[in-house]
């Protein structure tokens, strides 16, 4: 072997050493730019799942703060005087689709008033009903003036009407024969 024919070995050897690390460069990089994508949409399902689990644990809070409330209530204070024809709505009576409606509406309606829009999808995924229900009852409770009328118009089978008749009965008349 003379020196011409070594020196073509090394060039090839390091031409090829030179392909085989810039072959492990680009693997390597791509690897980290999948690993580095996958973290970030794991954060972004992490972090939106996180915020909706306190989103659901806050209306649960609320809810039983708001029923311990009204139990309290009821133990201190006198009881309200209620008119004849109390209208109650009984948000457990919307269905999905009209819960939807509803939720659209009041996000049009308050405009001015971003707490009030009720979010449709959580995590890319539609909510639940209850879950709908339970927003609507919240902003019903915020925002009566612009949630019932919404209700009124796209759910009035959710209206209930509530009469407190008292009918005072007539004692029956006990009187007692004379037997002759």
């Amino acid at each position: 072997m003379n020196t011409q024919e070594i020196q073509e070995i090394l060039n090839h050897l390091i031409i090829g050493i030179t392909a085989l690390y810039t072959i492990v460069i680009l693997v390597d990089f791509v690897v980290g730019i999948v690993h580095l994508w996958q973290k970030f949409t794991l954060n972004i399902e992490y972090t939106t799942s996180e915020q909706s689990q306190m989103e659901s644990s806050d209306i649960k809070k609320s809810l039983k703060l708001e029923n311990q409330n009204q139990l309290t209530n009821r133990i201190t204070s006198k009881p309200e005087p209620q008119p004849n024809n109390f209208v109650s709505i009984d948000v457990d009576k919307i269905d999905l689709r009209t819960a939807r409606k509803i939720a659209t509406a009041i996000k049009k309606a308050s405009k001015s008033n971003p707490d009030l829009i009720i979010k449709q999808k959580v995590n890319n995924k539609c909510v639940p009903l209850a879950w709908l229900q339970a927003q609507i009852k919240h902003r019903l409770e915020l925002a009566p003036e612009i949630v019932t009328p919404i209700i009124r118009e796209l759910a009035p089978t959710a209206f209930t009407s509530v009469r407190e008749n008292i009918q005072h009965s007539n004692i029956a008349k006990t009187g007692k024969r004379k037997v002759s």
